[in-house]
């Protein structure tokens, strides 16, 4: 059951900011007698009072309602620990851009019931990789039964996590703007808000991309341009029908699209296309330091994305209903240290994203990253030591799970895919080639000779191979 129970109040407080002060009227609170002042917070999904005494310690404080600070409230709710989760957001989901694929088996192991329950868009079944030129695209397909990802809207995800979490006994605030951590004897103890103060025995910051509480508490600093990049995201609507028929698929069926050259105007980064049930995801993610070279406009080339010949026949008769952008990492950089004196970090925060060309991941990633932070909690509890010595234990945890041991498999594609010329010149090398080759009239050529003299002041063969063998080793 929550250790959180509804009461009446009285004051001239109203529920329409998560944080109000009054006193009690109803004198009894979790069975004791209680006559102190009271934060009243109100529940993101019953919309409950739910009172907490001003001195009351949490067990935990998670920071954060993404996938990561919900994995870790879920499973120490789970455990039967005080727990809350503080979010920004005015609602749950607010402030989450993505739109695409989600890597199912860290949830199902989790989480009964989850392929029922979870708000699933469609299984992926088709894979495809198009290189994009100003006018002409080239696409790889794959076709597999196989059902190990999903698409899913975030913001429409992290909502139903956000139950579970309060199903299982903890609390999901949101409109909850944490401005600080409370550090005593270099110890984090807690969270500021306002002026508010909570007390907890473990702070777990998974605030995402902006690593401010975590830059306080010194365990890491803050991104660089060629460590982060922008998403920006379009959401067109179609009908379910119409999207099985654009894109061959049956009912339920879904496939995840990433593209390379035109959609960035040749830099550092990548389009994306998904189909959700009766909508479809359309976005680009530029790297910041190509965006600023290259003078790319980032919050324009979307629309140019959407008209280009190849999606546009495709969405011809949708309407974009949503736009919205976001900063997501790029690239391996997690920091030396994720945990400290009553604090741990998880999630996007920490860097949890692989990106490796083919494939881009996170949301389960971050999600099993706050499962590990909720089981050092619980390990801290047993020992009664909140210390940096027992939370570095998460650490072990992280480099014993697919959470480090993909990034770092993987490590060698950051650096592979700094590379411009599989952004500038391999898609536009693609295309013209195989559009000539296709092309048949009195001359038509072999492919090689084509490729050579396409090549002529662009690339040389050695080069070309070279890229070739390091892209078949590192992706």
């Amino acid at each position: 059951m929550p250790r959180f129970h509804s009461i009446n109040i009285v004051s001239g407080c109203t529920p329409l900011h998560p944080i109000c002060k009054g006193d009690i009227k109803t004198q009894v609170y979790n069975g004791r007698k209680i006559s102190k002042k009271y934060i009243w917070l109100a529940s993101n999904y019953t919309k409950n009072l739910n009172v907490v005494q001003m001195e009351e310690k949490f067990d935990a404080i998670i920071v954060g309602a993404g996938a990561a600070g919900l994995g870790a409230a879920y499973r120490l709710a789970k455990n039967g620990f005080n727990v809350v989760v503080l979010e920004r957001g005015q609602r749950i989901g607010a402030k989450n851009v993505y739109g695409g694929r989600i890597y199912s088996h860290v949830f199902e192991k989790e989480i009964p019931e989850f392929t029922k329950e979870a708000p699933v868009e469609r299984w992926v079944k088709k894979e495809r990789l198009t290189f994009m030129n100003e006018s002409d695209a080239v696409s790889l397909e794959l076709f597999s039964s196989d059902q190990s990802s999903f698409i899913a809207i975030l913001s429409k995800f992290n909502e139903w996590l956000g139950k579970k979490v309060e199903e299982a006994g903890g609390l999901v605030i949101p409109g909850f703007k944490v401005d600080d951590l409370i550090i005593e004897d270099g110890a984090v103890k807690g969270i500021v808000a306002g002026e508010e103060k909570l007390y907890s025995d473990v702070v777990i910051d998974a605030e995402g991309i902006n690593p401010i509480l975590a830059m306080k508490a010194g365990l890491r600093g803050d991104w660089k341009p060629n460590q982060v990049a922008v998403g920006v995201k379009e959401v067109i609507k179609l009908s379910e029908e119409k999207i099985n028929d654009l894109f061959d698929l049956n009912e339920g069926e879904g496939m995840a699209n990433l593209f390379l050259g035109y959609p960035t105007k040749y830099g550092l980064g990548g389009g994306f296309l998904y189909t959700n049930k009766d909508t479809i995801s359309l976005g680009i993610v530029v790297r910041i330091d190509s965006a600023i070279a290259k003078q790319i406009a980032v919050y324009d080339i979307v629309e140019d994305f959407r008209l280009h010949p190849f999606i546009a026949r495709i969405l011809k008769e949708g309407s974009p209903i949503e736009y919205s952008a976001h900063l997501v990492p790029e690239g391996y950089h997690v920091p030396s240290k994720l945990a400290a004196n009553g604090i741990l970090l998880a999630g996007d925060v920490a860097g949890f994203v692989l990106n490796r060309g083919l494939t881009i991941r996170g949301v389960d990633l971050a999600f099993l990253s706050g499962l590990l932070a909720a089981e050092t909690v619980k390990e801290a509890h047993e020992a009664k030591d909140f210390s940096e010595t027992t939370l570095k234990a998460y650490e072990s945890k992280l480099r014993n799970s697919i959470v480090i041991n993909e990034l770092e498999a993987f490590k060698k594609a950051s650096t592979l895919l700094s590379n411009l010329r599989f952004y500038e010149t391999y898609p536009q090398l693609v295309c013209e080639v195989l559009k000539e080759a296709y092309t048949i009239g009195e001359n038509s050529q072999k492919i090689y000779p084509i490729l050579r003299e396409k090549m002529k002041g662009r690339i040389s063969l050695l080069t070309l191979i070279r890229d070739l063998i390091s892209a078949v080793r590192n992706l």
